[in-house]
């Protein structure tokens, strides 16, 4: 396991073990297994969008042929959605566990998507072992997971599993934790209201160790982000805990306030050979992984310039400039750095240096719109991606 790979990379091995889950399941090697699953990953497409049922889910990971459809096409786009928003508590903002050996707690686990990742990224980056419980409603999917983790991560991970709802808490394993990951929950729980949302919050946070970290993620669409960012704002009014991420402060969000714009993730990512093979006939876009996400904790955390702001939107080469969108201090700033005397290719290079999620350092300048004087007064300060 090396500290080497990118925040955005889907290990090999990971595809391998899923790989040959989709070989079992459907008794076919190689490419032949990933056609065969093609069907089942649009039937899980379907569920997850225009079929989506308004009561419980069905239990898919019951069976084999679409638990093995999900490994090999799902899976892996969570693995590293959830890779890249624990960047920015980690790389960015320099929180590490405070325990020796991390316990980690996965609500809504399914067969291991973002909790392994929790456990691969803190495992990649020193821990010698990590605790790693998980909770779901499918038996099938926390035997997938068991599975996995045991394949995947091995000796130094103790896995512990239960079957209960994330929405319920006396369903949970006991004990508290240094991490807990709610990856795609919420918006299964549409019984919660604001309210009773803040109150489930607050669960986590009484199970949370000193030091410790929340991690949530939901899907880019607009109502499931901005369920997401009215719940982050009010627990930054509440102030028991720091907001880590995606915002770089404790400001209300902008874009939920302007209601243009939704705050979401969008990053890049090379997508495993199965997933490619299997989306031959899908044509889902895998150029990029999209997510909205909220961190918290309580622990100190690495401070950051006052130039520090964060980019939420692409970066547009415009005749003579680049273009892009910030946001500084609760308000949103159109940046335009000029480029004149730059060939088109250097103008590029320039562009793909930084992006969407990216923190930069300029000047300190008010206003809706700010223009650069030089391009040199533009520093990145942290972007996860290896470029």
């Amino acid at each position: 396991m090396s500290a080497a790979e990118g925040w955005g990379d889907y290990p090999a091995t990971a595809e391998a073990h899923w790989i040959g889950r989709a070989e079992a399941a459907t008794d076919l090697l190689g490419d032949a297994a990933f056609e065969r699953l093609a069907h089942a990953v649009a039937r899980l497409s379907d569920l997850f969008t225009t079929e989506r049922p308004e009561g419980r889910f069905p239990d898919y990971f019951a069976d084999e042929e679409l638990l093995a459809a999900y490994g090999i096409f799902f899976l892996p786009q969570s693995f590293v959605r959830t890779g890249y928003a624990l960047a920015q508590a980690m790389e960015l903002r320099g929180w590490q566990p405070a325990s020796a050996v991390p316990a980690i707690l996965d609500l809504g686990a399914g067969p291991g998507s973002c909790g392994v990742s929790v456990a691969h990224h803190l495992r990649r980056l020193g821990a010698g072992r990590v605790e790693l419980a998980a909770v779901d409603r499918s038996p099938g999917a926390l035997a997938g997971l068991e599975r996995f983790a045991a394949d995947f991560l091995g000796d130094p991970v103790t896995v512990r599993t239960r079957v209960g709802d994330a929405a319920r808490p006396e369903t949970w394993p006991e004990g508290d934790f240094d991490v807990i990951v709610a990856g795609f929950v919420l918006n299964e729980m549409t019984h919660l209201d604001a309210k009773s949302t803040l109150a489930w919050f607050a669960t986590l946070r009484r199970r949370l160790r000193p030091g410790g970290l929340i991690l949530l993620l939901e899907p880019a669409l607009r109502t499931t982000s901005e369920r997401l960012q009215r719940l982050s704002e009010q627990v930054c009014a509440d102030g028991s805990l720091t907001r880590v991420g995606p915002e770089l402060d404790a400001h209300a969000c902008p874009q939920l306030l302007a209601g243009e714009h939704w705050n979401h993730e969008s990053r890049p990512w090379t997508a495993p050979a199965s997933a490619t093979y299997a989306n031959r006939r899908l044509f889902r876009d895998l150029r990029e992984v999209r997510f909205a996400c909220a961190l918290f904790t309580d622990a100190a955390l690495t401070d950051l310039p006052a130039e520090a702001v964060r980019l939420v939107s692409d970066v547009q080469i415009i005749k003579g400039l680049l273009r892009f969108i910030v946001v500084r201090a609760g308000s949103l700033q159109s940046v335009e750095v000029p480029t004149r005397g730059l060939s088109k290719h250097d103008v590029k290079a320039l562009a793909a240096t930084f992006g969407r999620g990216d923190v930069v350092l300029f000047p300190v300048m008010t206003g809706a719109k700010v223009r650069l004087s030089d391009r040199t007064e533009l520093r990145v300060l942290w972007t996860p991606v290896r470029l």
